[in-house]
């Protein structure tokens, strides 16, 4: 009989665990869907704060961020409320959403397929991107208020990857990057799906500024520990890439690591995708003008020369990044690329 009670009372606790799950379960999917990046792919093409005006020149506070954009589907980012629609000459279209105590507004659109008063859920398409009202090209431009006063859009782009990150964390533990597009794609990253996932967006870093896919990923895989370390998890910086004095002066986001010595200062961004082009970029400037000498299909030399440019103390990193390339036979994408 005791027996017989025991088992039942582990059944109840059984079934009282799994409904604990599933409710927790929910919580942290709901969580996951309260927020939503405003774009697809974000990539910062200027930050908020001084910077040159594009149309003369001059110094000038810019109140918002512009994100790339080329007439794509813009999204709410929280639940709220259309405040207002409307259109201008410097603004072009764009709507004005309330979240709360934020207010958002998304400028230079070609459409906007909401209407005031409008109920709004985070992830619901409330434009189409554009290049209207004063605007030197196609981009979307966020300008954010805080109980009236003006700040800066892209602490919410790092909250929002912040709550997603938490999310797969407590789904899924450990080690998921925080830029998952969607639920279905919660899943923990082996290495070949981790370079399978990034390689379209170093193919395209191929197609535009002539860096090897293949490096551009072995880069990634050994820098950022196939996307487990502590920087890459939190501030989605995959190239251990410093901060810059100008990054410092623009006030862009940061976090503090013990590297060369303590507490140095790391670049943070809002995507993985916005770090690869920030390494991208860096790529480019004349202190690895050797780098460019090499077709894109010579991974072994561009390594070499980023080696000798001294992109990394590592005495041993050409040989290791060789191997990664070797190993999943990344070469093939820089042949995809390559007409």
């Amino acid at each position: 009989m005791r027996r017989f009670c025991t088992l039942i009372l582990c059944v109840i606790l059984l079934c009282l665990s799994a409904q604990a799950w599933a409710a927790d379960r929910d919580f942290w999917i709901q969580r996951y869907l309260s927020v939503s990046y405003p774009l697809k792919h974000v990539k910062v093409n200027s930050p908020f704060g001084t910077r040159r005006d594009p149309f003369t020149g001059a110094k000038a506070s810019h109140n918002g961020l512009d994100l790339k954009a080329y007439y794509e589907e813009v999204y709410a980012m929280f639940d709220g409320k259309v405040k207002k629609v409307g259109a201008d000459p410097r603004s072009g279209n764009y709507v004005v959403l309330q979240h709360g105590e934020y207010t958002i507004s998304y400028c230079h659109l070609s459409k906007v397929r909401v209407s005031e008063g409008d109920e709004l859920i985070a992830g619901d398409v409330v434009a189409i991107s554009g290049n209207t009202g004063r605007s030197t090209g196609n981009h979307l431009h966020i300008t954010c208020r805080y109980k009236g006063a003006l700040t800066d859009p892209y602490t919410l782009l790092l909250y929002i990857g912040d709550v997603r990150a938490e999310a797969c964390t407590a789904l899924l533990g450990e080690g998921v990057t925080a830029d998952i597009d969607s639920i279905s794609q919660y899943q923990r990253m082996d290495r070949k799906t981790f370079l399978s996932h990034y390689a379209p967006a170093a193919m395209e870093q191929q197609r535009q500024y002539g860096i090897p896919a293949s490096v551009t990923l072995a880069q990634m895989a050994f820098e950022s520990d196939w996307g487990r370390s502590d920087l890459a998890r939190k501030g989605n910086n995959f190239f251990g890439i410093k901060c810059s004095p100008q990054w410092l002066a623009e006030g862009r986001p940061y976090s503090l690591h013990n590297d060369d010595k303590p507490d140095e200062k790391f670049c943070n961004y809002a995507t993985v995708e916005e770090s690869i082009d920030h390494h991208s970029r860096l790529l480019m400037s004349d202190r690895y003008k050797r780098c460019h000498s090499y077709p894109s299909t010579d991974y072994h030399h561009w390594l070499l020369a980023l080696k000798a440019a001294g992109y990394a103390t590592a005495r041993d990193y050409v040989q290791l990044c060789e191997q990664i390339i070797r190993k999943y036979q990344l070469f093939r994408y820089d042949r995809l690329v390559q007409p």
